[in-house]
């Protein structure tokens, strides 16, 4: 009965990975085919960032340059590191492994998935910013995606307080979604980009988180576990 109630959190935990897996690989597949199809549902894109193109403030624009800066593709790296060094001082080395394996190789998976489909960015008469680099799908959304996924995972396993796990869920979200529409805002990536990127970047985050557990389990069977 007792191994019975110890497996049966880890099992539901399990599935519900997997259930987030499939529905975020499912929808970076729709988005996916629809841009590399240029299907009709993307002009839905173009109408989203003119309206925030036209509707801006000096004030906000300046905020989100900051947020945008400061989770570029070489911020987020220098925060992971920072996390991760705090994490392995409190002892759990296999969390570490899953976010050295998570953020660098979302990221990597970014550059392949931008260099594959090679989409144009918005275009326009009076940018706030210009970028050569392709715009599907969106490496700074991607990039929170991975880090504050994996805060958010983290976070949840250490704290014991169910009210605190909601709130540092919430915290992590806020984070990703401000991310990803500081690049609609500032009319360098579509709201296709930024959807696509955080569903990507969940598949591969939700991955490592899984496979560095089932690593960890067979290999130290008394190590704190990395689950998702």
């Amino acid at each position: 009965m007792d191994a019975l109630q110890i497996k049966r959190p880890r099992d539901v935990r399990f599935w519900i990975a997997m259930a987030v897996m499939v529905l975020a690989a499912a929808l970076f597949a729709i988005i996916a085919r629809s841009v590399w199809t240029t299907a009709p549902v993307l002009k839905q894109d173009m109408q989203v960032s003119v309206w925030l193109h036209t509707h801006g403030s000096p004030v906000f624009t300046a905020f989100l340059l900051a947020i945008t800066q400061m989770h570029s593709t070489a911020g987020i790296p220098v925060m992971a590191a920072i996390a991760a060094y705090f994490i392995w001082r409190h002892g759990d080395r296999y969390w570490v492994l899953s976010l050295a394996l998570a953020v660098p190789g979302g990221l990597l998976l970014n550059v392949i998935l931008k260099h594959l489909f090679n989409r144009a960015r918005p275009s326009w008469d009076d940018p706030l910013l210009t970028l050569a680099s392709s715009s599907f799908p969106s490496g700074h959304t991607a990039g929170a995606t991975l880090f504050y996924g994996f805060l958010a995972a983290y976070m949840v396993w250490r704290m014991r307080n169910t009210a605190a796990r909601i709130l540092a869920v919430a915290a992590c979200a806020f984070m990703v979604a401000l991310v990803g529409f500081s690049r609609i805002y500032l009319g360098v990536h579509f709201l296709s980009d930024v959807l696509a990127a955080a569903s990507i970047s969940t598949v591969w985050l939700v991955a490592c988180l899984v496979g560095v557990r089932a690593y960890a389990r067979r290999h130290s069977g008394s190590a704190p576990q990395p689950a998702p």
